[in-house]
């Protein structure tokens, strides 16, 4: 391998940095849902703010960037399923409207973080060339 390898990490991306800390404040908020809510809205929403962050992260690790591209994608699929699962969560009085409010501005916030990152990544895309050749 290539003395000059870089591997990339996920962690320093900020649109990750938020990802994450959406996912931490999601875990604390759905403490307070009903429990008949535990295996339907609960875990639809800890399993979709979980997915953004994590298809950010898988994305990153990838050698390809059209790779990259896809799972940036799926990102931004997650994040607005979990803001339709937040307003569930409003519609049926288990968050108040501020809080509905504030975590549906994070996420607007990182959907457009989102589409920044895919961008990038498209005007990559069109300067990559087959890795494999490169070996």
């Amino acid at each position: 391998m290539s003395e000059s390898l870089v591997i990339k990490d996920f962690r320093t991306l900020k649109v990750w940095q938020k990802a994450n800390a959406l996912e931490q404040e999601i875990g604390e908020l759905v403490k307070g849902f009903p429990s008949h809510e535990q295996y339907r809205l609960t875990d639809q929403l800890i399993r979709a703010s979980r997915s953004i962050g994590a298809n950010i992260a898988e994305g990153n690790t990838q050698l390809f960037v059209k790779r990259e591209l896809f799972h940036a994608n799926s990102a931004l699929g997650s994040a607005g399923e979990c803001r339709n699962h937040l307003l569930t969560a409003y519609q049926n009085d288990y968050i108040n409207r501020e809080q509905y409010d504030a975590f549906d501005k994070k996420l607007i916030e990182i959907i457009k973080m989102l589409f920044g990152y895919i961008k990038v990544l498209k005007s990559n895309s069109d300067n990559e060339s087959d890795a494999a050749t490169n070996w």
